[in-house]
């Protein structure tokens, strides 16, 4: 592990052994998952190094002028469609929409996984903040919340009678700015908003349950460094790793839209230095302090076919 990474060493990396053909994505998952002692990241693609399967693009001619300055695009040679934005987001901005997940997009009607057990759940930020939860924190048990069109995981199916008029706008205009730097088109009308604590992981899956799966898959990555996956169609088509960063946005467009994906590990002690310096007023300053331990990842995707 490199100080490239910003990743703790105090401990030997065990390598990574070359998946085999029956299941490369749960093989390579559960390296990166489970490794004691960690598994070494050599083979984990940053974009901020030089790689044979990286190409940095330009951006795309209707890239907002606030896109320009500093944002770089990479595509994944064979992967098509798939396309990363390193570090399009200002640490002023990570914190603006952490602070706005933390204090709005998981305030009811917005469902969460919490309202299985708990009911709606009202004002968990505060109650976090006021230590006042009497069965202990909810916050800590939270890991997802779902704008706009709600999506229910039982069925895997979206619910057309719910609120789409629920997605921020903000967030609406901020993925389509970002999409169409990388020549994409998309209408925002569902999020799900992960939530990760430092030892959280997401299995791989596909988001296949849209409806329209043409439209790409905008991911916003804020908090704790991430260990990526991107695979192929089938599970037995070897992921290849990507490192994420606090800022990073992944476009998942083109034919990598209907590929597996998934986050088998957060790297704890990642947190940029740049938030910590960026942030302005107390409630920013709690932010940063959750952000220390925790990764957020905000997933947007259009449901329905069809930009209007």
């Amino acid at each position: 592990m490199t100080s490239a990474h910003n990743s703790p060493t105090a401990h030997a990396s065990v390598p990574i052994p070359p998946p085999t053909a029956a299941n490369a994505n749960a093989q390579l998952y559960k390296c990166y998952k489970d490794g004691r002692p960690p598994p070494s990241f050599d083979q984990v693609i940053d974009v901020d190094r030089e790689h044979a399967e990286v190409e940095e693009l330009p951006l795309h001619e209707d890239t907002p002028e606030w896109l320009r300055s500093g944002t770089r695009l990479y595509l994944l040679r064979g992967v098509d469609g798939f396309r990363l934005l390193r570090s399009p987001l200002s640490a002023a901005q990570q914190l603006q929409l952490a602070e706005a997940a933390l204090s709005e997009w998981i305030e009811p009607p917005v469902v969460t996984n919490l309202n299985l057990h708990h009911g709606p759940c009202a004002r968990l930020w505060s109650r976090h903040l006021e230590k006042s939860d009497p069965d202990g924190p909810l916050l800590a048990r939270l890991s997802w919340a779902t704008l706009g069109q709600h999506y229910r995981w039982t069925e895997r199916a979206y619910e057309p009678e719910s609120r789409p008029d629920t997605f921020p706008p903000a967030l609406a205009q901020l993925t389509t700015e970002l999409a169409s730097a990388a020549g994409e088109a998309v209408r925002p009308q569902a999020a799900i908003v992960n939530f990760y604590s430092a030892d959280s992981t997401m299995g791989g899956h596909l988001d296949d349950a849209e409806p329209c799966q043409t439209a790409p898959i905008v991911s916003l990555s804020l908090g704790l460094d991430a260990i990526y996956l991107i695979g192929g169609r089938t599970k037995a088509e070897p992921p290849r790793a990507v490192w994420l960063r606090s800022g990073d946005v992944i476009i998942q467009g083109g034919e990598s839209r209907g590929f597996y994906h998934g986050v088998p590990r957060i790297v704890a002690g990642t947190l940029p230095p740049a938030l910590e310096q960026a942030a302005a007023t107390p409630g920013q300053h709690e932010v940063v302090a959750w952000l220390r331990e925790h990764r957020m990842n905000v997933n947007v995707r259009q449901v329905y076919p069809g930009i209007s």
